[in-house]
Formats: C-alpha cells, structure tokens, sequence
C-alpha cells in the first residue's frame, strides 16, 4: 500500500514517526510510532516485508513490524558513539545501513536467537 504513494510514513521533527493515508481527498493520520528519545532522522519501509525501521540521535534503531491494527519495535543497539543520521534496507530486505555522524556505517541483520543486531 505504501508503494502505491497512498500511505507515508515522515518525523515532523519529532522523536515520533506519523503514518498517514490519503482517502479520497485528505490525509488521515493511522499511527504514531514513538519510541525513540531523540529526533528521528532516517526511515526506510521495506517494499516486500512491509517493515519499517528508524534510526534517531539518541543512537538506536527500531524494527517496526505491523501486527493486526498495530506496529511493533525491536530495538536495535547500533554500539555508535555520534547520532545515527540516516538508514536504507538491502535489496533483499534481510539487512540494513545506518550512517552516522561518526562517519561509519553499520550494518545490521536478523538473528533468530538475538533479533537485529549491529
């Protein structure tokens, strides 16, 4: 759906990402994904998985999966020591970058036993 540019996801600025969807003539806002403790500075919703993961100055990042009516985090501890500064999903969606205000970049992946990890 999202691909179809009838549902977005943005931070106004905020520790908080807004996902909204356009009917018929106006935007209605569907959920508020909030769980960083700084402001938001990279998102990237997956084509395929329909997961979204967010990356913020607090250092983290989180796995957003929706579930029902619902999107759930899974944090993701990036062992950085600047702000993240921006994400985007492989082509395969199985993996992520994050760029950072250290000038590196880390690259996290799914491990069944330890969620995502850096």
């Amino acid at each position: 759906d999202h691909f179809s540019l009838s549902v977005i996801a943005f931070c106004p600025n905020t520790t908080e990402v807004h996902i909204y969807k356009f009917f018929t003539d106006k935007w209605e806002k569907l959920h508020v994904l909030a769980k960083h403790d700084q402001i938001v500075s990279g998102i990237d919703w997956s084509r395929s998985s329909n997961k979204i993961v967010t990356v913020s100055h607090d250092r983290n990042s989180y796995v957003w999966t929706q579930e029902g009516q619902d999107w759930v985090p899974t944090l993701v501890i990036l062992k950085l020591n600047r702000a993240a500064l921006c994400v985007h999903w492989s082509p395969k969606e199985n993996k992520f970058a994050v760029g950072s205000g250290a000038k590196s970049v880390s690259i996290c992946y799914y491990e069944q036993e330890n969620n995502w990890v850096d």
